[in-house]
């Protein structure tokens, strides 16, 4: 089964990232480079982000995801995939309603989608964060693990994603993951693109 994130990973740049520097710039400004030198953990600083974007931009934010453009090979990926009768399940810290309207296009070819879940019955937008993992706003590892999956393939690109690489039987990673892996010696093939992962997939007979 393949696990994959969907920020800077299946889309080409982190949308989340780029909703808050649109429309929330100085928070971001301040809050960003908090999380990224571990100052402040990804769920307390998503916390604080999530929680200054007004409930009523949902429609004008929605759309500025919808026009961000997704990484190369995607779409053959996924057929490649369901061929094969391999799941692809998403595992996102994004905001579930912008998740999900993102990859419309594609739901039938995947098997299911977990994302931070968003009340919008507020004025500002919630994060409704589920149990108490005390770095992730999402327990993407933990919800991996509920899959009673024989192989774990995982796809990557961030923090978020390490304690999945940690727990998968296949990491393909980039950016901030592909050095974890390095740094602690795991495992991964590096990839830019969905065809790198293709290709590799094809190499080893999947």
């Amino acid at each position: 089964m393949v696990f994959c994130d969907f920020d800077g990973t299946i889309t080409e740049h982190d949308t989340l990232l780029a909703v808050c520097e649109h429309f929330i710039p100085r928070l971001a400004g301040q809050v960003c480079p908090a999380i990224g030198r571990g100052e402040l953990t990804l769920r307390a600083g998503l916390s604080r982000l999530i929680g200054a974007l007004p409930s009523a931009m949902a429609d004008d934010i929605t759309g500025f995801v919808c026009r961000q453009p997704v990484r190369n090979g995607f779409p053959e990926f996924l057929h490649y995939l369901q061929a094969r009768k391999i799941p692809f399940t998403v595992l996102s810290g994004g905001l579930d309603f912008c998740v999900h309207a993102r990859l419309k296009p594609w739901q039938d070819l995947i098997h299911s989608i977990h994302a931070l879940e968003i009340d919008l019955g507020r004025e500002y937008m919630h994060p409704v964060m589920h149990g108490r993992h005390p770095r992730d706003a999402v327990p993407k590892a933990g919800i991996m693990l509920e899959y009673p999956a024989v192989t774990r393939i995982v796809i990557g690109d961030s923090l978020s994603d390490q304690e999945m690489a940690l727990h998968a039987d296949r990491v393909f990673a980039r950016d901030r993951l592909l050095a974890f892996t390095q740094d602690h010696s795991l495992p991964a093939h590096p990839f830019e693109d969905f065809q790198d992962v293709l290709d590799e997939l094809k190499g080893l007979g999947y």
